[in-house]
């Protein structure tokens, strides 16, 4: 990797920790709204006062640094203040997908050496949490007291409860943990132990969503996101008077980092809901004056295709970002035409490297942010490794996607927590971070993610990489989105299949497709079969990306179960 340029000034500014940065934002906008969940409102200074008295508690109960403490509940403020008291605290935050069920529960727990469990009783009013947690962990059945040894989960001594009274005496209610932890820890003690922590230390353990196999925890530090949230804020041009809609998730690195965390660091209050509704977004956006708005892909097609598009006021939107998921020019289009705001920004990264790692913003052509993830950020190096050579490829080339570091920490994790492995087959020697993203450059520098190396498949031999497909079919006029995954063939190996939506209204024949593929494909690359779907119809993990290989699976069961989908087309050329 090339040698360390001098220290650029976002750089210096980032050699924090987020503990502090809460600190002098709560002196700085001590009296002003910070969050907004349903009816409750907290102001900065306030919420720096709660988090220092969870902090105090987690002490309390014997939380040490670098311990894992994990948060399992929908969003709240509630997760908000516990996420900044492990921080403060100088442990490492584990945020756990509030769709786990048992076997998933019991994987994280033991995966992540989580030490205190932090968790509601209940998840929407439907997911009895309680009695997941409690058939995992037998401990709470039988203890009568709020620290004790588990056998099946050596690192657990606590679990934290939330919610009404469950009737278990291993469990701490939520309200004692501050309470408590005022009592009994100091101002100092607090301090000291905020101090300990660097800007290089681990802050969070963020699971990738697990499309294949189990879920590795990539190890972020206080320096890599607080760079790139950094760097981002001046890109999205956030200041004190914006509202940013917290709508994603905090259990995922987009709220947990790009929602709630963003908005403190830049003076902003934030809207959180507890869950995301295309009616409800509307509404708050019209009632609170949204001006930002953070989502995935399908958050804003969903947005977009709901009947209270029109009958809402969003004049006041004038920013915000997508990433997150495979992006389609269809949907951007859509999303800068209908929302009418320019500074609505398209972005790539990993949440191993800090989230994001390359941007579209407003100043560059329409044409390179519709089909582009745009250039890299000052804080990331990116490169592209041919995959035949294994060198760095020329300008149009397609190979894995690279990432590394400008300055020590500005764009690389520490890897995958508990999976030595893993971490060294995903970071080189000399430090560059393996993406497992396919992509190219052009001529000027932007960037084009066209697929996953996992997702790539032979037929008869040749490499396909179904993004390409899929962006040549997002261009046929009628087609709002298409994914490629491959089918079993006798002959070839395997062939792709075509699974597309339609725009409201398009009427598009499955001989029209094919016959669109044949003009501008190789043979290899022409969809065998297309199956047409509607919202809500794919599997999709809970940030909005789909499960490939879970879509190939019941692609197989369905093709075999009747041979009749798709029009049966005649044999198609050997390649």
């Amino acid at each position: 990797m090339q040698a360390q340029p001098m220290m650029d000034e976002w750089y210096s500014d980032s050699l924090t920790t987020w503990s502090d940065v809460l600190d002098t934002q709560g002196d700085l906008f001590a009296d002003k709204t910070l969050f907004v969940f349903e009816d409750q409102e907290i102001s900065y200074g306030d919420f720096r006062d709660a988090v220092d008295a969870f902090a105090k508690g987690l002490i309390n109960i014997g939380v040490k640094k670098n311990e894992v403490v994990g948060i399992w509940m929908t969003n709240s403020l509630n997760w908000v203040i516990c996420q900044f008291a492990v921080y403060k605290a100088g442990a490492v935050l584990l945020p756990l997908y509030s769709y786990y069920r048992q076997s998933e529960l019991e994987y994280a727990l033991n995966q992540a050496n989580v030490s205190v469990l932090i968790m509601a009783d209940k998840f929407l009013g439907k997911v009895n949490a309680l009695k997941i947690a409690a058939d995992t962990v037998a401990e709470m059945k039988t203890f009568n007291k709020w620290r004790f040894a588990s056998k099946k989960f050596p690192n657990l001594y606590s679990i934290v409860l939330l919610g009404d009274d469950c009737g278990l005496p291993s469990c701490i209610p939520f309200a004692e943990v501050p309470a408590r932890g005022v009592k009994s820890v100091s101002d100092y003690s607090l301090l000291k132990r905020q101090k300990s922590v660097t800007p290089f230390d681990v802050m969070n353990i963020m699971y990738t969503s697990g499309t294949t196999g189990f879920p590795k925890g990539g190890m972020s530090m206080h320096v890599t996101n607080l760079v790139t949230t950094g760097l981002w804020s001046a890109l999205a041009e956030l200041t004190p008077e914006d509202v940013i809609l917290c709508h994603v998730p905090l259990f995922t690195n987009f709220g947990g980092l790009y929602g709630a965390p963003l908005g403190m660091r830049n003076g902003c209050k934030v809207i959180i809901t507890e869950q995301f509704d295309a009616a409800e977004s509307l509404r708050i956006i019209e009632e609170h004056g949204v001006t930002y708005i953070p989502g995935t892909p399908s958050i804003f097609r969903m947005l977009l295709d709901h009947e209270d598009i029109t009958k809402r006021d969003l004049s006041s939107v004038t920013g915000g970002h997508v990433a997150g998921a495979h992006l389609t020019e269809t949907t951007m289009s859509d999303i800068l035409n209908v929302l009418g705001a320019k500074k609505i920004l398209q972005a790539w990264g990993l949440s191993e490297c800090g989230g994001l790692s390359t941007v579209s913003t407003q100043q560059q052509p329409l044409e390179k942010r519709l089909k582009s993830v745009g250039k890299p950020l000052p804080s990331s190096l990116v490169r592209i490794i041919d995959s035949e050579s294994g060198q760095e490829a020329t300008q149009g080339v397609q190979g894995e996607i690279q990432l590394g570091d400008r300055h020590p920490g500005s764009c690389v994790g520490k890897g995958y927590f508990n999976m030595l492995e893993k971490t060294a087959e995903t970071i080189t020697p000399d430090g560059w971070f393996r993406t497992g993203d396919v992509g190219y450059f052009d001529e000027e520098g932007y960037l084009y993610v066209t697929g996953r190396v996992d997702d790539m498949f032979t037929v008869g031999g040749f490499n396909i990489y179904p993004a390409e497909i899929e962006n040549k079919l997002e261009q046929l006029s009628g087609i709002s989105e298409a994914y490629i995954v491959p089918a079993p063939d006798r002959r070839l190996g395997n062939v792709p299949v075509a699974w597309v939506q339609l725009e409201d209204g398009a009427e598009l024949p499955q001989g029209d497709i094919i016959v669109y593929c044949r003009q501008l494909m190789s043979p290899q690359k022409v969809p065998r079969r297309v199956i047409y779907y509607s919202h809500g119809e794919l599997p999709l993990t809970p940030t909005g990306k789909l499960k490939k290989k879970e879509l190939a699976d019941i692609t197989a069961r369905r093709i075999k179960a009747d041979q009749s989908v798709g029009e049966h087309l005649e044999k198609e050329t050997q390649p």
